[in-house]
Formats: structure tokens, sequence, C-alpha cells
């Protein structure tokens, strides 16, 4: 993709601005943000143009809508009209339907776009989803993340939320009821330490990498994807369910053995004895 007129809508965040910068290698880049000065200072570091949020999609060839997601919506809206109607429109946020739904009514080229990785990190190796609804110029973006290295999947956007309800919804609501239920216990975390095994500091470690994040961040993506609430119903009816099979005393062992035919057991195993291995010699 080159000679590319890319107006990111939310241009100032710390993913917009890593897209900014990759993009911006052999394109025009224009950015907008909440704050004018400070989508101004950022313009001036990168060589880029800023603008208000229509402003700048008015002749662009490539709008990206890289906002939080609890306004992603309402940002679409106003836009829209501003957006030419062979421009390609796309998003970034975890959840897609809604997003998508709304960019369609505005553009003859939509791309909904899911980057698995966080701004901090190399695109290479990188998970990128990707659900293109209208036109064909999201080939252009597909091609863009292929260069730089990234694993692209290809769905519409009921699959990936349904996807996302269990690969960030269930996940990380269970990490936050297994925080919730550590702060209740009599046990402080240095005390926990003395009895911590290599597996049950890397299950701790990824629930306070968690937590290290921005909590509207996590509050969004329980809120705003729709296939979540089945999810956390589904979660506490296992729940209730697995506690009444231990206390009953009959049936655990052949439940054990059914729930380990969804998973790939051997594989699993591997992968997280290189990691434990790893802790130990960190800890050594």
């Amino acid at each position: 993709m080159i000679d590319q007129k890319i107006a990111i809508v939310g241009g100032t965040g710390k993913f917009g601005q890593h897209l900014g910068k990759k993009l911006g290698e052999n394109n025009e880049i224009r950015i907008s943000g909440r704050n004018s000065s400070e989508a101004e200072k950022i313009a001036e570091k990168y060589d880029w143009s800023h603008g208000t949020n229509q402003e700048i999609v008015e002749d662009a060839d490539i709008v990206i809508v890289a906002v939080p997601i609890s306004v992603t919506v309402d940002v679409i809206k106003e836009i829209g009209p501003k957006v030419p109607d062979n421009a390609l429109f796309c998003d970034i946020t975890s959840v897609k339907q809604e997003p998508v739904e709304e960019m369609k009514k505005y553009s003859d080229q939509v791309l909904g776009m899911h980057p698995m990785y966080a701004p901090s990190n190399s695109i290479k190796g990188q998970k990128v989803v990707l659900c293109p609804e209208k036109g064909k110029k999201w080939t252009e973006m597909e091609e863009f993340w292929i260069e730089n290295g990234a694993e692209t999947h290809i769905t519409d956007p009921e699959t990936h939320d349904k996807a996302m309800s269990l690969v960030q919804g269930l996940m990380h609501f269970s990490e936050l009821v297994v925080a919730d239920v550590i702060r209740k216990s009599d046990l402080s975390g240095e005390d926990m330490e003395e009895f911590s095994s290599p597996v049950y500091q890397l299950i701790t470690d990824l629930t306070a990498r968690m937590l290290n994040q921005k909590p509207g961040l996590y509050g969004s993506i329980q809120e705003e994807n729709p296939e979540n609430e089945d999810v956390r119903e589904r979660f506490l009816e296992s729940a209730e369910d697995l506690k009444t099979l231990i206390e009953s005393g009959e049936g655990f062992e052949e439940k054990f053995t059914e729930l380990g035919e969804e998973f790939d057991l051997e594989g699993s195993q591997n992968r997280t004895d290189m990691v434990i291995e790893y802790l130990s010699e960190e800890v050594r």
C-alpha cells in the first residue's frame, strides 16, 4: 500500500500512533484526537497532519477509527456523512457487529479489524482478525498486516464476537473472579509467595497483568460485546454445577475426563512445561 491518504480518528492514542507510524512509511497520515493541542504535538513529532474528526476524513482513501470501544459507534455516526463513498472505512475495536453495521451505512468499502495485541508489541507474529463486509478494497489492509508479519484470520462479525466472548469475555471475567477471591482471603500476597508454585505464579501473573491495564478498556470489553452476558451466565451455571458435583462426591472423575476432551492436552502440557521451566530458572 503506497501513496494513500489515511485518516486515523483517535490517532493520539497508543494504538492510533502505532498504526500511524507503520502506515506512515509509504502513505500520508492525518490524525485527530479528543485534545487538539495533543493532536498537533503528535502530528508535528511524526510529520503528520491533524484536524477535527470530520476534517481529516473528508477526502481520505482509508479511514481508521481507533477510539475506545464505548464511543466507537458514536464516532462512526459523527464522521460517517463526511467519509467518501469509496473510502475504506475501518475500525480496530474488539467488538465487531455494531461498529461494522454502522460503517456500512456510509461507505461502499467496509472492514472491521481486531488486532489482538498491545501497541507496545511488534506486529510480527501477532494475530489480526479481519471482518470484510463491503467492497474489495479491504485487501489493501490485509496486505499491510501480512507484509508486517501478522497472522490474519478472516471471518464475519457475529462469529468474531462469539469467539471473543470466550477468548476475552470469559477469560477476563474468570480472572476478575479469581482476583476477588484472593483479595477476600486471610492470606496476604507476601504470605502466598511462600507457598506459590510456578504454575500458581504464572496464573496470578496473568491476572495481575490484566489488572495493570486501564479498567475502562476491560469494562468496555465486558459491556459492549453482545455475546458476553450469555457467557457470564454459563460461567456461573458451570461453577454451581461443579460445586454440586464435588460436594456430592460422585462423578467428578468422569466430568474431569470429559472436560479434557475439549483441549489439546499434550500440546498444552509441552507449552506450559517450557514456561514453568523458565520461571523456575528465574527464581533460582
